[in-house]
């Protein structure tokens, strides 16, 4: 018996089960957080699909508190609060995903699920974020959290971008109410967004000093996995600490500095100037002001209401939730600020592109 306990297999089973029991908690809570993510992001999206359907209509949330008539800074900071009202569940789950990718996710598994060769990270990256359908703010934990663990910066962008740019529920929303060619256009920018812009950013920003110390912080995970579920919670609630932290006050700047902005929209100036001009300037406009989940699609179609050309409704459908004000201040704390004017010079240069090559295409 003795001899059994000593040999090659009894040890191989003994670390297979410590193992596990160490693992488990992790897995547990993570589908936990993951599924209350999908339930409350799905069911949202397939109510407002049904309701839509069933309307013709898209009916926007009333605000919290009116902006309307109070002066520019009370204005911003009453948009800031109705915008925080709306997507705070979104905004915590994007904190306790990175929480959870921070304490336990080590490079090595981030280098085994992203696997080698481009194709194959920008396509693993880019589907990773589809279910999520966090918006930009939202997401920006999640990128951090996947970028410091060792991924590479450009399969790291298409899951921060794919997470608002595609989805999947605000696509389908954008076919049932706006005309094909939008929404097939809107589709296709999104996809070059996710799939091939950010490996052109990461040819051009290379990597940073900040990043790659970031990742060694990350591989300190590889050195202690709890085996208790309150050692797990323990190590998820600071790494989610130390997210929200980092990320949270920037965001609400963010928000707070694209609230100044909106007003802009209602300069009677856009409706004499050329298309052109508009186009560009609403895709300048959509990609600094921070939206809520489906709240690109009403300004589109007011967009359409006042005049304005299609071109700048299709600019706002793709560049307001692609990237915003606040993500972009979190992005260049966590990479670089060369990254972040790249990521936000690619997305209006695709939203004033695809507006311009609309209008050229229509009849």
């Amino acid at each position: 018996m003795q001899t059994l306990q000593n040999g090659p297999i009894f040890r191989k089973a003994l670390a297979a089960t410590s193992t596990w029991t160490a693992v488990l908690p992790i897995i547990v809570l993570t589908l936990v957080v993951l599924s209350s993510l999908f339930y409350y992001k799905w069911g949202g999206a397939i109510r407002t699909v049904v309701s839509v359907q069933a309307s013709g209509a898209y009916q926007a949330r009333p605000e919290l508190i009116a902006s309307a008539g109070l002066p520019l800074v009370l204005a911003s900071g009453a948009r800031t609060i109705n915008y925080l009202a709306i997507v705070w569940p979104a905004l915590v789950f994007g904190v306790l995903i990175a929480g959870l990718v921070r304490a336990f996710v080590t490079p090595g598994g981030i280098a085994a699920l992203f696997g080698s060769g481009t194709l194959r990270q920008q396509l693993v990256g880019g589907v990773a974020g589809m279910p999520l359908m966090l918006c930009s703010c939202c997401v920006t934990p999640v990128f951090s959290s996947v970028y410091a663990s060792g991924a590479r910066l450009g399969s790291s962008l298409a899951l921060m971008l794919s997470s608002p740019s595609l989805n999947i529920a605000a696509l389908l929303l954008t076919f049932l109410v706006f005309p094909r060619d939008m929404a097939f256009a809107r589709t296709a920018m999104a996809a070059l967004a996710v799939f091939v812009v950010p490996v052109l950013i990461e040819q051009l920003a290379g990597d940073t000093l900040y990043s790659r110390a970031l990742r060694a912080s990350a591989s300190r995970t590889e050195e202690a996995v709890p085996r208790t579920l309150p050692g797990v919670f323990r190590n998820w609630a600071a790494s989610s600490g130390y997210v929200a932290v980092r990320t949270l006050p920037l965001i609400a700047l963010g928000v707070f500095v694209s609230g100044l902005l909106i007003d802009w929209f209602d300069h009677p100036s856009f409706s004499v100037a050329a298309s052109g001009l508009v186009i560009a300037v609403v895709a300048l406009l959509a990609t600094l002001i921070a939206l809520p989940t489906f709240f690109e699609i009403p300004l589109g179609l007011l967009l359409l209401a006042s005049g304005f050309p299609p071109g700048a409704a299709l600019a706002m459908l793709f560049a307001g939730p692609a990237i915003n004000l606040p993500s972009l201040f979190t992005l260049a704390r966590v990479s670089s600020k060369k990254v972040a004017v790249l990521v936000f010079l690619a997305v209006w240069v695709t939203a004033t592109a695809g507006g311009l090559l609309l209008e050229l295409l229509r009849p």
